[in-house]
């Protein structure tokens, strides 16, 4: 499995299914909601270059319609379909030059279209919600980074089965997502076999669960709520997504569209114990994005303060680290500008279209202001 993979349900059914099917369909989907950083945009593309090298037929959702009844942007359904088409398509693609994906390769759907041309849909929609009870929706309400018990209008209890009905409306045979977005998955899987109106098939035609693939979530620079904490009470932290890279907490982000300047100050300003690697999301990011990666980390340091380093593990990496022979500011400032150089395609490529992706920029965050 890829490094930035957290979970598979199931691996087993994964390895099977591509004796059962020659090219898969896999999707993610998004809601339109603002800017795109490296846990929702680069993460994501690494996974998709995975499956693309498999065979597996690869699809972006653009969820207009799940992010206008969130009431995200304003709840503007014509600028929530300007910003799917003319900013997120174009971020997407921007951080598939940063993992190697072939964007030529990826399916970019809007629900809005989905839905129109295919009628049936609606239809899914109920035969789900058939098959699912009130309590699970309830409970599943966190897909939409809302918490459960929360109080949610009818349109917003649509969101769930919605989401499931788009996953078999589309054939899909490989559900991908962060681990926030795991119930929906559960809810499809469950209900699969029960599906008549637009079922998923293998080639020969029999009726198979999608697999659900569930990649890490990236945590924010920011500090924990108390500190410091356990080793067990790190867990839950990252697990509950609570600490997770948020884009209503752009201090604590790394966007694609940031600047090398942005970047470095918000390393600088990194949460990263000394010594501790109990929770310390700068070293989580070096883990993911430079020893996952199979790529060496380099710290250039002056030789009073020990000079240079070359690690290429991150065994050797946490050595180091908890031995407090380099100290954080040494490896924030050598990460950021890792971070950097990792992201040169992405700003390349938006610098053909920096005056629309700018402009587009300016109108989300007027939006989200009000």
């Amino acid at each position: 499995m890829h490094p930035f993979i957290e979970e598979v349900l199931t691996e087993q059914e994964f390895n099977q299914l591509f004796n059962q099917v020659k090219n898969p369909n896999h999707y993610i989907g998004f809601e339109i909601s603002g800017r795109f950083h490296l846990g929702s945009g680069v993460v994501t593309m690494f996974i998709v270059k995975w499956l693309q090298e498999k065979g597996v037929n690869t699809t972006i959702f653009l969820a207009d319609w799940h992010s206008w009844i969130n009431k995200k942007l304003g709840g503007d359904i014509k600028f929530i379909r300007k910003v799917a088409l003319e900013y997120v398509k174009e971020i997407m693609i921007a951080a598939a030059k940063v993992a190697g994906a072939d964007e030529k390769k990826i399916n970019f759907v809007l629900g809005h279209d989905l839905y129109k041309e295919n009628p049936d849909y609606w239809a899914v929609f109920m035969e789900v919600g058939q098959h699912t009870t009130l309590a699970r929706i309830l409970r599943s309400i966190s897909i939409m980074g809302r918490k459960e018990g929360e109080n949610v209008n009818f349109a917003q209890l649509c969101y769930p089965p919605m989401q499931v009905a788009d996953i078999f409306i589309q054939g899909v045979h490989i559900a991908h997502a962060g681990m926030d977005q795991r119930k929906a998955h559960v809810v499809a899987r469950q209900v699969a076999k029960k599906i008549t109106i637009a079922p998923i098939k293998n080639d020969k035609g029999e009726i198979v669960k999608p697999v659900a693939l569930h990649h890490k979530l990236v945590p924010s620079l920011l500090p924990p709520p108390k500190w410091p904490i356990t080793s067990e009470e790190a867990k839950q932290l990252i697990k509950s997504g609570d600490m997770k890279m948020s884009k209503s907490k752009p201090e604590g982000a790394i966007f694609i569209t940031d600047t090398p300047d942005q970047i470095r100050q918000k390393l600088q300003k990194a949460f990263c114990p000394m010594s501790d690697l109990t929770y310390n999301p700068v070293a989580e990011w070096i883990k993911m994005f430079i020893f996952d990666l199979g790529k060496t980390f380099y710290i250039e340091r002056p030789a009073k303060y020990g000079g240079n380093l070359e690690i290429k593990t991150w065994e050797e990496f946490k050595e180091i680290y908890e031995n407090g022979a380099v100290h954080p500011a040494d490896v924030k400032s050598a990460f950021a500008e890792h971070l950097i150089e990792f992201l040169r395609p992405a700003r390349e490529y938006l610098s053909l279209k920096q005056t629309e992706i700018n402009a587009i920029e300016q109108e989300i965050q007027a939006k989200l202001s009000r």
